[in-house]
């Protein structure tokens, strides 16, 4: 596992692979100590003191998430703390937060935490982007996006054309999983964690739940700035203070009245009308089971990808950028990556098929030969007979090869069917809708008899 440094500095990392996540897992302890101040008049001193230790780690990780959420989490315990506060109990707290300072100072992490709020910083500005474009993917994307897709779908759909970073999430636990989601979990995942913060909030006969209720606090505020939730050690104080808590309910028999039920219910609606409102119609992208649209009205082009051969991300990405720079074209676009997900009527409709698509098959190449107006193969990666296409059998056909192909397929297709050479290509094509969609195609190159 490769250690993380910054100025010359290693960023402590308690074996969890990420800085972050470990300083949210300090966040949560340096939070959880407190109990001990609940539990015996003593208890405070050593809170203080593992507190401390804990703090030095915590600057050690040169987090600022980590830093902000234990600011969150403090800030919940202090506001229901028991008044007045003795004086040598602030005095304690304040070396305590002393240290902590003297040792952001000394080994510059101060530095760090200063960045994006008085000097720019590309981490800060990239979070922001990918933030803003949550909402409209949410509206975009019902069913969501699938688990483990956020990241990607943001590279290929969301992404200013001139950025070329790549994520595997948003940079955010929540928007991540609310990406990935469906609406009835979106609804279900607010509702989640209201319900948390409704068990765990104190009364004045059980002020001690205030320490699961900042633990709470401090990882899911921990968990908006950076995708530290997806590791299962986060979760395990959180998880056993809520026992603790939901424990000490049964035991008590001592609930929330069932008309404060609905307040999770109002709000998690309200969020996720919010939602709707902000991404609504900032989009010409429309994502459906295993199709993706670009572009409004139904699609008369559909493109079945494959990504070895128009890539990963640059498939989806070149594809808003034609339609961006041909709009007098009024083109929709539909986008899947298997034969299955194509609609089950391509009637005037133009097929792109690429390489070798999921689920190929011959009467599924037969059946869009026979229902689509125009087919266009891109660099086919399998024989004309896979497909069940022998010569005088095909319709309205074009198969398209780089001029420095090294396929063993080209050679099989010629005679075949219309074969086009595309010059200064080999078997990636970068830029396919320039080569498909426009008017002005190159000009195919002569095959030998």
């Amino acid at each position: 596992m490769e250690d993380l440094f910054y100025n010359d500095v290693w960023r402590m990392d308690w074996g969890l692979g990420d800085p972050n996540k470990t300083a949210a897992l300090i966040a949560e302890l340096m939070v959880a100590v407190w109990w001990m101040a609940y539990w015996r008049r003593w208890g405070f001193w050593v809170a203080v003191g593992v507190f401390a230790f804990l703090g030095i780690c915590l600057v050690h990780t040169f987090s600022r998430g980590g830093l902000v959420a234990l600011i969150f989490g403090l800030i919940t315990i202090a506001v229901y703390a028991p008044r007045p506060w003795p004086l040598a109990r602030c005095l304690g707290i304040g070396v305590t937060i002393t240290v902590m300072v003297a040792m952001s100072f000394a080994i510059d992490a101060h530095e760090r935490y200063g960045q994006g709020v008085i000097s720019q910083d590309r981490s800060v500005s990239n979070r922001l982007m990918l933030w803003r474009a949550a909402p409209a993917m949410m509206v975009d994307a019902p069913g969501g996006w699938g688990i483990g897709n956020s990241g990607t779908a943001f590279v290929r759909w969301y992404q200013p054309i001139e950025h070329n970073e790549q994520y595997r999430t948003l940079v955010n636990s929540h928007l991540t999983w609310l990406v990935e989601f469906s609406w009835p979990l979106r609804f279900l995942y607010f509702f989640s964690w209201l319900v948390i913060f409704l068990l765990c909030l104190p009364t004045n006969s059980d002020r001690w739940r205030v320490i699961p209720l900042a633990i709470w606090i401090t990882f899911g505020v921990a968990s908006f700035f950076s995708s530290v939730a997806e590791s299962i050690w986060l979760w395990l104080v959180p998880t056993f203070s809520l026992v603790v808590v939901v424990g000490h309910r049964l035991l008590a028999m001592h609930w929330p009245k069932l008309i404060i039920w609905t307040v999770p219910v109002a709000v998690a609606s309200f969020l996720c009308v919010v939602i709707v409102l902000l991404g609504t119609g900032r989009t010409s992208i429309r994502k459906k089971e295993e199709q993706i649209i670009v572009g409004t009205g139904d699609p008369l082009v559909w493109a079945v990808v494959d990504e070895r051969t128009l890539g990963k991300y640059g498939y989806a990405r070149v594809i808003r950028n034609y339609l961006d720079e041909h709009p007098s074209q009024r083109l929709s676009v539909g986008i899947v990556e298997s034969l299955t997900a194509l609609p089950g009527d391509l009637g005037g409709k133009k097929v792109i098929v690429s390489g070798r698509p999921d689920e190929m098959s011959e009467d599924r190449i037969r059946r869009i030969l026979s229902s689509a107006s125009k087919v266009v193969l891109i660099s086919p990666s399998y024989y004309p007979s896979e497909a069940g296409l022998e010569p005088g059998t095909i319709g309205d056909l074009e198969v398209i090869f780089g001029e420095f192909s090294q396929s063993r397929f080209v050679s099989a297709w010629i005679g075949v069917a219309d074969v086009r050479r595309v010059p200064g290509l080999a078997d990636y094509f970068p830029n396919w809708p320039e080569l498909v969609l426009s008017r002005n195609r190159p000009l195919p190159v002569p095959t030998p008899d």
